[in-house]
């Protein structure tokens, strides 16, 4: 089969009713090069059958710059499916031109998983200028896994900025796997002027919550320890307890799977001494 005839079959194919066959189609189209291809694959996000609007969706990423009108257009499909996608390659290609499309559909679209997709795109292509955004979903979003999302993205992102709204979610979100997120993110900023709030997080019951806190206060080292001193003395026990804990932690080698499992009465024990 020629050049020619094998990409007029996978269009033939990509159209028809097949569903395996289009998706096939799709695949392949992806890899070859040229306008025809690429107008067929977007022709193709108008498919009847969500499945192939979905495949078409993913496999336009490879597509670049070329792709990115469609894919924002793709944003507004009626299945969610397709809209999740379309977020996924266009955090894929990047660049300025995609970015208020996807912040669009992380405040704005009614599914979760599309609010979620679009908070792990913008994550991924690090702009700062959708910091704002990205913390009011961290904030406000009612679904806890794009609040999780919206946390790795500001993290991955690295900016002081986004500090005080990390510090709020680690400190009052009623979820754990965002308050984890929250403290992992502070310390991949490792901005010490969140030191304080990360001591406080070592008091958490959730051992996967205090555990991340006290990772991130040992990724800022020496910086950490001026506010573990302070905390160290201060009026409340609860936070000399966090203090001492986060001490230890700080100077004392230990196993890291014995430390994520034991109790604050252990930790009273190895220290030695309570006040």
């Amino acid at each position: 089969m020629t050049d020619s005839s094998l990409l007029n079959q996978l269009l033939s194919d990509l159209n028809g009713e097949d569903k395996h066959k289009a998706r096939y189609a799709a695949f392949r189209l992806s890899q070859i090069e040229g306008d025809q291809a690429l107008s067929g694959l977007i022709d193709a996000l108008k498919h009847k059958d969500s499945e192939v609007r979905t495949i078409v969706a993913q496999t336009l990423s490879s597509k670049g710059d070329e792709a990115i009108p469609s894919l924002l257009g793709a944003l507004q499909d009626r299945s969610r499916n397709v809209r999740r996608a379309a977020a996924r390659s266009l955090g894929i290609i990047g660049g300025a031109e995609v970015l208020n499309g996807l912040v669009g559909t992380l405040l704005g679209d009614e599914n979760s998983f599309v609010r979620w997709e679009a908070a792990k795109a913008l994550g991924s292509m690090d702009q700062a200028g959708v910091i704002p955004e990205l913390l009011e979903a961290l904030s406000a979003d009612s679904n806890s896994y794009v609040r999780y999302a919206a946390a790795e993205a500001l993290g991955a992102m690295g900016e002081v900025s986004a500090i005080d709204g990390l510090e709020d979610a680690l400190a009052s979100d009623n979820n754990d796997f965002v308050r984890f997120a929250a403290a992992t993110a502070l310390g991949q900023i490792g901005d010490a002027t969140a030191a304080p709030t990360l001591i406080r997080a070592l008091n958490n019951p959730n051992s996967h919550v205090w555990h991340a806190a006290a990772e991130s206060l040992w990724s800022m080292e020496e910086e950490a320890m001026p506010a573990l001193l302070e905390a160290s003395i201060d009026e409340s026990g609860d936070v000399r307890r966090a203090a001492l804990k986060g001490i230890l932690w700080l100077s004392v080698e230990y196993d890291d799977e014995e430390a994520r499992d034991r109790s604050d009465d252990e930790w009273i024990t190895m220290w030695g001494w309570w006040n």
